[in-house]
């Protein structure tokens, strides 16, 4: 995605599984079928002075508000309580492959003179022992237990190209032209 200086840039933020991914607990293996909690948090890189987040809003029927803290380009943080999931009573009847945690925007500073590249990642997985990413899982239908899935995760990134205005060039050249006159 293509951004100029001054543009506001919705974003959010979920946790995506494939169809069959196994999860195992004490009630066994079975097919995950709902997130049921993320822990950690996710970053901007190249996130620029006066690059500023806003409406920033956590989508997940529970969770702490530490999920949605900000502390220069990152979202969330490394305790605990930077968490976000839901509590199902029952399982849903087929999987639910995509659940959105938290939503926002970031509005891209109007200083900007050379292109730049921010990319949307994950920060920091887990807590201590408190795993990253927790689904519910078909074989524990009663006592809905969680787990992370079998395989290892692959964490998907987005990326914003700031792309300079003419007018924010054509400032760049002046100040070029005024420093090459002053030597």
């Amino acid at each position: 995605m293509n951004a100029l200086p001054g543009q506001t840039i919705t974003f959010r933020l979920g946790s995506y599984f494939d169809v069959g991914t196994k999860v195992t607990t004490a009630d066994g293996t079975g097919n995950a079928m709902a997130l049921n909690r993320f822990t950690g948090s996710n970053q901007f890189t190249n996130f620029g002075m006066g690059d500023m987040f806003g409406s920033l809003v956590r989508t997940a029927t529970s969770g702490g508000q530490a999920i949605i803290g900000t502390s220069g380009g990152a979202i969330g943080g490394t305790a605990i309580t930077s968490f976000a999931g839901q509590l199902l009573l029952t399982l849903p009847s087929t999987p639910e492959t995509y659940y959105q945690i938290f939503r926002g925007e970031i509005k891209i500073s109007n200083v900007i003179f050379t292109p730049r590249v921010l990319t949307f990642k994950n920060k920091t997985f887990g807590s201590g022992t408190t795993k990253g990413l927790t689904f519910y899982h078909d074989a524990s239908a009663a006592n809905k237990q969680s787990a992370q899935p079998d395989e290892p995760r692959t964490d998907l990134e987005a990326s914003i190209n700031v792309i300079p205005t003419p007018a924010s060039l054509a400032v760049l050249g002046v100040a070029g032209v005024l420093l090459r006159r002053r030597r």
